[in-house]
Order: C-alpha cells, then sequence, then structure tokens
C-alpha cells in the first residue's frame, strides 16, 4: 500500500514537470529580432512635433538644428526568427509633414488587436527635437521621458512612467498606471495620475497636481501663483512659497497634509482634519475658530490663501523649506 502510494505521488510529480515543461517551452522556443527606422525632417524652432505609440519607451531631446530626428527600434519576438521579423515588418512607422508640425505614429495592422499583443511587437523611439519646439505624446504601454523642451510639453500614458527634466514651457502630464517626476522646469504644470506618485521638484510656476492612489511630493516650487494639490489614497507634501495674492490649497481624504513654508511667510490660514490633529509653528492671529481638528486666521500680514485639509490624517504647517 505504501509502495503504491509513493508510486502515485511520484508519477503526480512527474506530471506536474511535464507540464510545467510545456508552460516555458514557448518561452525557451522564443526568438528575437531588431529593426532600426531613421529619418529627419526639417522643422522651424518654434514648431510642433507629435508623437503616438502603442508600446515601446519614447525619450526626447533638443537641439539646435531646425530639424527632427528620429531613430526607432522595433523589438519583435516569436517563435521563430522568420516569424519575429515578418511580424516587425508589418509594423509601421509613420511620419508626416505639414507646416510648422511634423506627425510621428506607430501603425499596427487594422485586422490585430490594438495592444499589438497578437504580434509581441514593440517600439523604442528616441528623437531630437528644435530647442524652442513643442512636444505631444501619447504612450499605451512604456515610459516616457522629455528634456529641456523649450515649448509646451503634453505626455499622456495609460502605462508607464512620465519624466519631464528642465524645460521652459508649460506642462500638462497624464498616467493611468504610473509615476509623474518633473524636475527643474520654469513653466505651469499640470499633473494626473490615477494610480501612482507624483513627484515635482525646483519648478517655477502654478502647480496643479492630483493623484487618485499615490503620494504628492511639491518640492523647491518658486513664484507659484496657483498650487493645488490633491490626493484620495495618498500624503501630500508641499515645500515653497506663498506669495501675496496667491492661492494654494491641499486635499487627502486618506493621507497626511505636510506644509513647509518660509519662516517670514504671510497668509490666510484655514486647515482641518475630520479624524486626525492641526499642528502649525506658526502664531495664528485667530479670526474664526481655533481647537484639535481646526484652525482658522491670519498669519503674519496675510494676503495668500492657504487652505490644508484632511479627512483621515493629520495637517501639519511647519516653519523651513
Amino acid at each position: 500500500m505504501i509502495k503504491k502510494q509513493r508510486l502515485l505521488e511520484g508519477l503526480r510529480l512527474s506530471l506536474v514537470l511535464i507540464f510545467g515543461f510545456l508552460l516555458i517551452l514557448p518561452l525557451l522556443a522564443d526568438e528575437k529580432y531588431q529593426e532600426k527606422f531613421e529619418r529627419t525632417e526639417k522643422l522651424n524652432r518654434d514648431g510642433m512635433v507629435s508623437l503616438n505609440n502603442i508600446s515601446g519607451d519614447i525619450r526626447i531631446f533638443v537641439w539646435q538644428e531646425e530639424k527632427v530626428k528620429i531613430e526607432a527600434l522595433k523589438h519583435s519576438r516569436a517563435a521563430t526568427q522568420a516569424k519575429a521579423r515578418e511580424n516587425a515588418e508589418k509594423v509601421k512607422v509613420e511620419v508626416a509633414t505639414g507646416p510648422g508640425v511634423v506627425r510621428i505614429e506607430t501603425r499596427y495592422p487594422e485586422s490585430r488587436k490594438w495592444s499589438g499583443g497578437d504580434y509581441n511587437v514593440s517600439v523604442d523611439y528616441t528623437v531630437w527635437i528644435p530647442d524652442k519646439a513643442s512636444i505631444e505624446v501619447k504612450s499605451i504601454s512604456g515610459d516616457v521621458r522629455v528634456e529641456k523642451a523649450g515649448g509646451t510639453v503634453k505626455v499622456s500614458t495609460v502605462s508607464g512612467s512620465v519624466s519631464i527634466a528642465g524645460g521652459s514651457g508649460t506642462i500638462s502630464a497624464k498616467a493611468v498606471s504610473g509615476n509623474l517626476n518633473v524636475t527643474g522646469v520654469s513653466g505651469d504644470c499640470q499633473l494626473n495620475s490615477v494610480s501612482g506618485d507624483i513627484y515635482l521638484n525646483q519648478v517655477k510656476g502654478s502647480v496643479e497636481a492630483e493623484a487618485v492612489s499615490g503620494s504628492i511630493k511639491l518640492l523647491e516650487v518658486r513664484e507659484a501663483r496657483r498650487v493645488s494639490a490633491k490626493s484620495v489614497s495618498g500624503s501630500i507634501e508641499y515645500r515653497g512659497q506663498v506669495m501675496s495674492g496667491g492661492v494654494y490649497r491641499f486635499t487627502s481624504h486618506s493621507g497626511s497634509v505636510r506644509l513647509f513654508l518660509p519662516e517670514d511667510s504671510s497668509f490666510d490660514l484655514e486647515a482641518s482634519s475630520f479624524s486626525g490633529s492641526v499642528t502649525t509653528d506658526f502664531p495664528v492671529q485667530v479670526t474664526g475658530k481655533l481647537g484639535g481638528k481646526t484652525v482658522q486666521g491670519r498669519v503674519g500680514r496675510g494676503g495668500a490663501e492657504v487652505q490644508a485639509k484632511a479627512f483621515s490624517g493629520s495637517v501639519e504647517l511647519r516653519k523651513g523649506s
């Protein structure tokens, strides 16, 4: 009886191993193929470049040429290299030009899935644009990075992170599932993420940031007349100036709100928490009510509107940035 039981256990183990091998066999048999695409088009310095991609990473740089240089690399996987090459050839990089604009788009065969999944082909882009040109990027799956753009930057991605470094134009960045990182820019910023964190550092201009599931950090913000930060599930941190006549609003449903302001700041304050505490390093001249969960009053000469609210979390105002 014991021998029979051991035999059955051995048979089961063998079947599991065979089944597992059959599952990974297609992965072991996968062949890779890469195909390069290069093209250069003329564009005036303050022109517009748009790029639509389904799957793959995108990098945007600037240069002093009045041209757009496009380098694309297709990555294809299939059971055989011949099939991988065939699939890659069916995915097209299309470039169209018009007055003051260059449009770049990845095209998959219409008979296949929109995601390109049947082909297992992705396309990575590296693009150089004129130093004053604007850029608009739409991506389904892949990370996007833009460096030192001189014009307006608009980026949206479904699954992937967005990084924007340097630049002097307005910024609009959206991600469904991915983090947003913006550093060293001079221009107003509008940032939205459904599932991911928002990180902004060394920015000169107004900021609007909104996250559903993720934290928001706004650091070294200068000359912002308006700042708005909202998070449903995540904490908010702000380190920056408040300017006379400016409006600064911070709201978190499930998370803390922490503001670090210069010691000589003047503002009208409204801070509250439903199930947490409110603390402040600043002396407040009470104009409404002052309690453990609500602070309303004037700091210094007033003049700026600062509103900080949390439902489930604490609210803190600290001196120093």
